[in-house]
């Protein structure tokens, strides 16, 4: 670990200086260190505002990066850099990438398929009798589950994992020092997760308590380190759809459980399903969006060409034996996206064509010969 590494540890801790005005800094000094020396007129050509510079020069003497680096060390605490190569490469495209990650644990399993799993502190009898039967597929298949460590539907999320010997990563919304660490009636599941090949992380400083606005940002991570968000029961103000948010923008699919309309938490996962999340009826579902199919699909043998446009036979022979993407399907055969898109719908609808999640598409019928 280098003086430069401490140094960003160090400023990481400064109240408000987040990810994006961390960055401003790097960009302008490219060196932490600096940031220690700098004067009001050098945070302001930065391009930090007032306010935030006066709690910068305000709280930097106060630090010392070298015992902070001593304290962590002493914690048994892992840390890594953006600017390391072994950075999670699945982070570095984010919105506002964590500068600093704080973990106890496996780095490693971040590398494997991820699906976020999240929801209500205050779940339902409905939700954690079916939540399990859902994800046990997904963890046979060696499908990491992330969550926040929360009470509710992200304590099952995990323990599920556990009682099936998957891998799982909790993200957490406080420091990882272990009277830190929150909730602190999870202190126990946090050491079964790392027990058992799993991770615990977090870009909060080791002895930071947990804060209100620490949490929409450990969000973003669950739903950066997933390549799909499963969301449990929400209501209209549940954090997570803060995690939906966050993975709708970062190109990831959206996942959600349907629940009765007259319940409170099933309010903001049946507008998620209403605007367009797909919905989670069975344990394929959740394996479709990663491209698993966990039961062979039966193909249509009388299939009639003369009722399929040139258009639509093309679409069929590129899908003959393949699992392909839109982009690719649009690629090869060479139309424009919006009428490809509507070519694939009415082909879906008609039985011929399957979407298995992601916008992957198989064909469930044979190809003409010629």
């Amino acid at each position: 670990m280098n003086q430069n590494t401490k140094h960003l540890m160090a400023l990481a801790q400064i109240e408000g200086l987040g990810p994006i005005s961390l960055q401003k800094l790097l960009d302008y000094f490219n060196d932490a260190e600096a940031c220690f020396i700098a004067s009001f007129s050098d945070f302001k050509k930065a391009g930090l505002e007032d306010k935030l510079i006066d709690k910068i020069i305000k709280q930097r003497n106060k630090l010392d990066a070298e015992k902070l680096f001593e304290q962590t060390k002493k914690e048994g605490l892992e840390v890594i850099t953006y600017f390391e190569k072994d950075y999670p490469e699945i982070l570095k495209n984010i919105y506002a990438p964590p500068l600093v990650l704080y973990y106890r644990g496996d780095l490693s399993v971040i590398n494997y398929p991820s699906l976020a799993v999240v929801g209500s502190r205050k779940i339902s009898s409905y939700a954690q009798n079916i939540l399990p039967d859902l994800l046990k597929e997904a963890i046979s298949h060696r499908i990491v589950i992330t969550s926040g460590m929360a009470y509710g539907v992200d304590a099952l999320a995990h323990r599920t994992t556990l009682e099936n010997k998957g891998l799982t990563i909790a993200v957490i919304g406080s420091g990882l020092a272990w009277d830190y660490l929150y909730p602190s009636g999870h202190c126990r599941l946090a050491k079964q997760i790392i027990e058992a090949g799993g991770l615990i992380l977090s870009e909060f400083p080791p002895f930071m308590k947990s804060l209100p606005y620490n949490f929409p940002r450990r969000n973003r991570i669950i739903a950066g380190l997933s390549q799909a968000s499963l969301i449990v029961e929400a209501s209209f103000k549940s954090g997570a759809l803060i995690t939906a948010k966050y993975a709708l923008e970062q190109g990831r699919e959206v996942l959600a459980i349907p629940g009765p309309i007259n319940l409170e938490n099933s309010q903001g996962v049946n507008l998620l399903i209403k605007n367009g999340a797909k919905v989670v009826a069975s344990a394929d579902d959740i394996l479709e969006s990663f491209g698993i199919i966990s039961r062979p699909e039966k193909m249509i043998e009388s299939f009639d060409t003369q009722q399929a446009t040139a258009d639509e036979l093309a679409i069929i022979k590129i899908l003959k034996g393949a699992t392909l993407h839109i982009d690719k399907i649009i690629e090869h055969c060479t139309l424009d996206t919006s009428i490809t898109s509507a070519l694939l719908m009415r082909m879906e609808l008609k039985g011929w064509i399957k979407n298995i999640g992601g916008h992957n598409y198989i064909s469930l019928v044979k190809p003409p010969d010629h």
